[in-house]
C-alpha cells in the first residue's frame, strides 16, 4: 500500500509541478516580441503576372495575417527598380498584383526580381519578400484528327533580344475545375519545338452545353516559376439537371431512395416497438402488484 502511495505521489509531481521563475524575469505576455514574417507567391499567365503578399504576425505561439497593412511591390533587374504599385492586405493579410507580362525590368538571362515590402508600423516591425522568374507563356489550342480530340499546348518565352523562342523538354500539367479542387487529367512532355500533345478524354462532364475550363501547368520550375495557361472548349459530357417537380431518388437529390427510407421506417417501428413493450410490462408488474397484495 505504501508503494501505491509513493508512486501515486510522483506521478502527480510530473504532471502537476508548479512552475518558477527567477527573481525579476517577466511573464507577462506584453513583453513577447513581436515578429512581421511575408511570403510571395507568383504565378504568370497568358497576358500577366499575378503576385500575391501574404504577410503575417507572430507572437509567441500564436500567427495571425496582418489585415490593412500597406505592401509595396516593385520589379528590378540589379539596376533598374520599377514600381509596379501599392496594396493593402485583406483579412486573411493576402494583398495581391496584377501586373502585365510586358515591360519589366530584367537581366542578360530574362529574369526578373520582384520584392514586395512592408515597412512597418510603430506596433509591427517591417518585413519583405522577393521571388525571381523568366516571364513564359503557354497556349492551348483543340483540334479533331481522325474522330480523335487532340489538345495542343505551346510553351514559349523570350530572350535578350525580346524574341519568343520555344520551352523545351519540361512537363506540361493538364487539369480542368471542379468543384472544390482541379481534377488532373494528363501530362504533356514539350518537344524541342516547345509544343505537345494529348488525347483529351471523353467521359468529363461539362455545365449544360458541354463547355470545359482546361488549365495547362508547368509547377514549380527553377527558372519560370509557376506558368499558367487556360481555354474553353465544349468536349465535355453536358450536365444534365432534374425537374424540379419530379427528382429522381438519389443520395443528392431531395427525394431520398426507397432503399433508405424502408431502412428508417423499420428502425423506427423497431424502437418504438420496444417503448410500447416497455409501458406493457409496466403496466403488468402494476397489475400483479395489486392481486398479489395480501387483505388484513
Amino acid at each position: 500500500m505504501k508503494r501505491v502511495f509513493a508512486v501515486s505521489l510522483i506521478i502527480v509531481s510530473i504532471f502537476f509541478r508548479p512552475t518558477f521563475t527567477r527573481a525579476g524575469e517577466q511573464t507577462d505576455s506584453t513583453n513577447i516580441p513581436v515578429e512581421s514574417r511575408m511570403a510571395l507567391n507568383y504565378l504568370c499567365t497568358t497576358d500577366s503576372i499575378i503576385l500575391t503578399a501574404t504577410l503575417s504576425i507572430r507572437k509567441g505561439d500564436f500567427t495571425l495575417g496582418l489585415e490593412n497593412a500597406p505592401v509595396e511591390l516593385t520589379a528590378s533587374n540589379g539596376t533598374t527598380i520599377n514600381q509596379l504599385g501599392k496594396a493593402k492586405t485583406d483579412q486573411e493579410g493576402n494583398a495581391v498584383f496584377k501586373v502585365p507580362a510586358a515591360g519589366l525590368p530584367s537581366d542578360k538571362d530574362g529574369l526578373v526580381s520582384y520584392l514586395a515590402k512592408f515597412t512597418g508600423t510603430d506596433k509591427y516591425p517591417e518585413a519583405e519578400a522577393s521571388f525571381i522568374a523568366k516571364p513564359a507563356k503557354i497556349k492551348l489550342s483543340f483540334n479533331i484528327e481522325d474522330s480523335m480530340r487532340i489538345m495542343k499546348v505551346t510553351a514559349i518565352q523570350k530572350n535578350e533580344k525580346g524574341e519568343e523562342i520555344p520551352i523545351a523538354k519540361e512537363t506540361v500539367h493538364i487539369y480542368v475545375p471542379r468543384l472544390f479542387s482541379l481534377l488532373k487529367i494528363g501530362e504533356i512532355s514539350l518537344e524541342e519545338d516547345g509544343t505537345g500533345t494529348l488525347e483529351f478524354p471523353k467521359e468529363i462532364v461539362g455545365d449544360t452545353l458541354g463547355n470545359l475550363v482546361v488549365i495547362a501547368k508547368i509547377e514549380e520550375h527553377d527558372q519560370f516559376g509557376f506558368i499558367e495557361g487556360r481555354n474553353t472548349i465544349n468536349w465535355g459530357v453536358p450536365k444534365q439537371y432534374y425537374k424540379a417537380e419530379v427528382p429522381s431518388r438519389e443520395l443528392w437529390t431531395p427525394i431520398a431512395p426507397l432503399w433508405m427510407i424502408i431502412t428508417l421506417l423499420v428502425m423506427l417501428a423497431g424502437v418504438w416497438a420496444h417503448y410500447v413493450y416497455a409501458v406493457y410490462e409496466l403496466v403488468m408488474i402494476k397489475r400483479l402488484s395489486k392481486k398479489d397484495k395480501p387483505i388484513l
